[in-house]
């Protein structure tokens, strides 16, 4: 179990609703009932939790807590992966989404998160990296129709309507799906072509405890992104390819191609929109490649670092549905086929 002495706070102020202000107020209080030594300090713009994430080891701190939403999580990670002194993160998840810690299987409840913050494996993860622009990325980045319904949904309309807004620029994308020829150069100088309208740069693609893994291999901790180029014409095509991908039923197909490298070169012809972790940024070409164990993060006690299985339909359950350890605990006639039966 690692042990702390001194951990440097980064708190969003206003992630969930103004939450997150109070929520590192309550946690500096616990962590230093338990003996750490805090420092709470709260961002007021971009660029700040980066900055002091960068140089929290010369700081003197050994843990660093990021209580925000994803975007904040993103800049301590991105502050962390330009630091030769790798602290620890911990994650107190605030925003709206929290894919991050969904990922990394994290608690929500404040009281289990400090305990999972104090007492939880550190495990070191890959990160993303775009040197033309100085960028960072954790989960992964987006070429053409999912960077298309990031763009598409602006901040004015997610905080009315939420995750709607998504699903209504994803829908009305979905109907006009244009390919375009797709150039990629890997690691070792081989040069694939495809036609298509979407390309995913995954670093993690498995998402939390319902088992939904994005792409085949897709591991954190292997120097190696997973890259799945879709072709689909249309929306039945894309609705095809997406169960694909949800059961696990990754084959090659003329819809879906799969592999992987350390590097990539991507262009497009013609050009088409990129969104890193959620964020727009601009389009093609795009340059990326893995920084091997470029940050160190707490997982939750469920986090599995290979995570295998069938796939989120095939490890999905019913609420109602009796887990197989429990059935020899019914009375003898009242259970059938997974379900419990009407007497």
């Amino acid at each position: 179990m690692p042990t702390y002495e001194r951990a440097l706070l980064i708190v969003n102020p206003v992630a969930g609703h103004a939450r997150g202000l109070r929520l590192g107020q309550q946690l500096r209080e616990s962590l230093e009932a338990r003996g750490l030594v805090c420092s709470v300090r709260v961002t007021s713009g971009q660029g700040d939790a980066r900055r002091w994430s960068v140089g929290a080891a010369d700081d003197g701190f050994d843990l660093i807590a990021a209580i925000g939403g994803d975007g904040t999580v993103g800049e301590v990670v991105a502050g962390q992966a330009r630091s030769a002194r790798k602290v620890p993160i911990a994650i107190v998840p605030v925003g709206t989404a929290n894919v991050v810690s969904l990922a990394l299987a994290l608690p929500w409840l404040p009281g289990m998160a400090i305990s999972n913050m104090l007492e939880g494996r550190v495990l070191p993860f890959d990160v993303g990296y775009l040197p033309q622009q100085d960028r960072h990325f954790f989960l992964m980045a987006a070429l053409g129709f999912p960077a298309k319904v990031i763009r598409d949904s602006p901040r004015r309309l997610k905080n009315l309507f939420g995750v709607f807004t998504y699903l209504g620029a994803g829908l009305r994308n979905a109907l006009s799906l244009d390919e375009v020829r797709i150039f990629i150069e890997d690691d070792a100088g081989t040069c694939r072509q495809y036609e298509g309208n979407t390309i995913l740069l995954s670093n993690i693609g498995k998402i939390g405890d319902i088992n939904l893994k994005v792409t085949p291999d897709t591991s954190a901790h292997d120097g190696r992104f997973d890259i799945s180029v879709i072709s689909s014409r249309s929306l039945w095509d894309l609705i095809g390819v997406l169960f694909r991908m949800l059961t696990w039923r990754h084959r090659p197909t003329p819809r879906l191609h799969h592999f992987q490298s350390g590097r990539v070169v991507i262009t497009t012809e013609p050009p088409v929109a990129v969104q890193i972790d959620g964020e727009d940024l601009g389009q093609t070409p795009l340059e990326a490649q893995v920084i091997p164990e470029g940050v160190h993060l707490v997982v939750g006690s469920r986090y599995r670092e290979n995570p295998d299985g069938g796939g989120f339909v095939k490890e999905f359950h019913l609420p109602w549905a009796v887990p197989r350890r429990m059935r020899s605990w019914l009375p003898r006639g009242r259970y059938s086929r997974g379900r419990t039966a009407v007497p």
